[in-house]
C-alpha cells in the first residue's frame, strides 16, 4: 500500500467503513447497497460470529427469468372447454416448465411445458403489413358486407403467412403484442378499417388509454366549446370543454396557450391550468401513488419471506423491488418485476413497475 494511502487511512476516525474497489465490490452484494448515505452494521465480537453461518452465494438469487414464452396468451383445453389462459413465469426448478393461470378465475395455476402450451402451434413476432380484399364492398346473399382484412404475420417458425380477423381472434385468447403495436401504430382503431368486434377485442385487451393531447376545437350550434382527445390506444373523441376540464387540465392549458385562446368565451379560467395540473401531479397524485407502491411491496415481500423463506427468489426480487421503491420519488426511476409478480399490483402501482 502506498504511504500516502495508509496515511489517510489512519487519519480516519474510529468508526468509519472503508470498501475496497473492484470487479465485485462489497456494497452491492449487501443487500444492493451503495455509498450515498447508507448505514452499516459492524461486528467483530468473537461470542456473536461464532453463533453466525455464512451460505454460499447463489449468484442465481433473485434472478428474473422470462423469454418469449412469459406473456403469451392461449386457449388451454381442460374437460372438453377451452379456457383463456396466460403463462406468468418460467419456473427456477425447471427452466423447461412454465406456470400458467387459466380461466374462468385466473386463479388455476398449472404447469406446463412449452410444447404443451403452443401445442403443434406457433406464436407471431411480428406484423408487417395489413389489406382488404374485396374491394369497397362485397356483396353476399343479397347483403353489402365490409371487406375482409387480413393481416401479414411473421411467425416463430419462419413463415410468413396472410391471416383474417376470425382466424387470428379464434386462434388466440388476447391479441398477440405484436397485433397490439401494429395497430395502435397504424392507428386502425379509429379508421374504421377493422370489424367492430375484433376492435373491441383490441380495445379489451389494451391499458386504459391515456392522453396524448388536445388537437382541436369547435363551437356547436347551441354555443357550446368541444374538444378533440386524442388517446394512447389511437381513438380520438371530442368531449364538451367543461368535462375537459376536470379530466386534462394540462392539455387544455398548452392547448389554449398554443392558440392564444385565454380570452375567447369558456376559456378564461384556463390559464394557470398547466401549473395548477403539474403541481397535482408532482406534489400530491404521484406522492400518494408511490407510498402505495412502498406499502404494498413491503407486505408482498413479508408475505414471501413468511411462506416461503430468505433464499426464495421471489422473496429476493420483492425485498429488492422495496428498497428500490423506498428512494424512486426522491431519484425517479421505473421498478423491474416479472410478471406473475407484476399481476399482484393494482393498474394504477403497475404505471411505476416495468415488466422484465
Amino acid at each position: 500500500m502506498p504511504t500516502e494511502a495508509f496515511q489517510f487511512l489512519d487519519s480516519l476516525g474510529f468508526g468509519a467503513v472503508v470498501f475496497s474497489l473492484g470487479e465485485n465490490p462489497l456494497p452491492p452484494i449487501i443487500n444492493d447497497g451503495d455509498l450515498d448515505g447508507d448505514l452499516y452494521v459492524c461486528i467483530w465480537d468473537e461470542n456473536i460470529l461464532e453463533s453466525i453461518t455464512t451460505d454460499v452465494h447463489d449468484e442465481s438469487l433473485g434472478e428474473i427469468l422470462s423469454d418469449d414464452v412469459v406473456g403469451i396468451t392461449f386457449q388451454y383445453e381442460k374437460d372438453g372447454k377451452l379456457y383463456d389462459s396466460l403463462v406468468v413465469q418460467k419456473l427456477k426448478e425447471n427452466p423447461d416448465l412454465y406456470e400458467v393461470e387459466t380461466k374462468p378465475k385466473m386463479e388455476d395455476q398449472i404447469t406446463m411445458t412449452r410444447e404443451e402450451i403452443f401445442d403443434g402451434k406457433d406464436v407471431i413476432l411480428e406484423v408487417t403489413s395489413h389489406r382488404s380484399k374485396g374491394g369497397a364492398r362485397l356483396r353476399s346473399k343479397g347483403k353489402n358486407k365490409k371487406p375482409l382484412v387480413e393481416f401479414n404475420c411473421q411467425w416463430a417458425s419462419g413463415e410468413s403467412i396472410w391471416q383474417s380477423t376470425e382466424i387470428i381472434r379464434k386462434q388466440h385468447a388476447g391479441p398477440p403484442a405484436a397485433l397490439l403495436e401494429y395497430v395502435q401504430t397504424k392507428g386502425l382503431l379509429r379508421n374504421g378499417a377493422l370489424p367492430k368486434t375484433f376492435c373491441k377485442w383490441i380495445k379489451d385487451n389494451l391499458e386504459d388509454a391515456d392522453i396524448l393531447e388536445i388537437a382541436n376545437h369547435r363551437t356547436d350550434a347551441g354555443e357550446n366549446v368541444e374538444v378533440l382527445c386524442r388517446y394512447s390506444d389511437g381513438d380520438e373523441t371530442w368531449l364538451p370543454l367543461e368535462e375537459a376540464k376536470e379530466d386534462c387540465k394540462i392539455f387544455l392549458g398548452a392547448y389554449a396557450k398554443k392558440k392564444n385562446l385565454f380570452d375567447e368565451p369558456g376559456w378564461e379560467e384556463v390559464d394557470g391550468y398547466w401549473l395548477e395540473e403539474v403541481h397535482h401531479l408532482m406534489c400530491t397524485k404521484r406522492s400518494n401513488e408511490i407510498n402505495r407502491l412502498v406499502t404494498t411491496l413491503c407486505n408482498l415481500w413479508k408475505t414471501e419471506f413468511d411462506t416461503a423463506g430468505g433464499n426464495d427468489n421471489d422473496t429476493i426480487i420483492l425485498g429488492r423491488a422495496y428498497k428500490q421503491s423506498l428512494v424512486i420519488e426522491k431519484h425517479g426511476g421505473v421498478l423491474k418485476l416479472p410478471l406473475h409478480l407484476y399481476r399482484k399490483l393494482t393498474d394504477t402501482l403497475q404505471k411505476h413497475v416495468e415488466i422484465q
